[in-house]
């Protein structure tokens, strides 16, 4: 019973991820580029990040957390218009848990162990992957599997904390380790 609740909970997490990444790719596409480009998220930015309504710049959108997306793209009269623009696979059956990050047209995602997407919020297409090469053995000491609580953007790096307790330091555009 127990085994099937894990797995019950582990499906609806990667659906949610799923809805997630078609909800934000709706509302991103009319925005984002062929070959988005990195720009610096500094502290200016953040503060008036409620001002970036094609962007997701903070864990919950806003300097204060507010979660609440002001696009009126998606309606009462259309929402049943959606369909799947486009669908990433992680390579993982265990947990996901980020809320992913968009920045002027790229989308930054954590998975499992502390690896890290950067992904074409237009298009899906993966533009780098890192792997922090976590010794798989510290999942012994993780409480609630080895999920991830997602990334920070900050200036021209994406920021992820690792499973084994190290933060790293990504070059958004790269992806290579700072």
């Amino acid at each position: 019973m127990q085994q099937s609740i894990h797995r019950f909970f582990i499906r609806s997490r990667s659906c949610l991820l799923v809805v997630m990444v078609c909800a934000m790719v709706f509302f991103l596409s009319a925005t984002a580029s062929a070959q988005p480009a990195v720009t610096t998220v500094d502290r200016e930015r953040a503060r008036a990040a409620g001002d970036e309504a094609d962007n997701w710049l903070l864990h919950g959108r806003t300097y204060d957390e507010q979660r609440f997306s002001p696009l009126s793209q998606i309606n009462t009269d259309n929402v049943a218009q959606l369909s799947l623009a486009w669908y990433f696979e992680t390579g993982t059956r265990r947990g996901l848990e980020a809320s992913p990050i968009v920045v002027d047209g790229r989308m930054y995602t954590s998975g499992p162990w502390g690896v890290v997407f950067a992904l074409d919020a237009k298009t899906g297409e993966q533009l780098w992957f890192y792997d922090p090469k976590v010794d798989k053995s510290r999942g012994f000491y993780a409480c609630c599997d080895t999920v991830n609580r997602g990334v920070a953007v900050w200036d021209d790096n994406v920021y992820v904390a690792t499973l084994d307790g190290r933060l790293v330091a990504i070059n958004a555009l790269s992806g290579q380790l700072e």
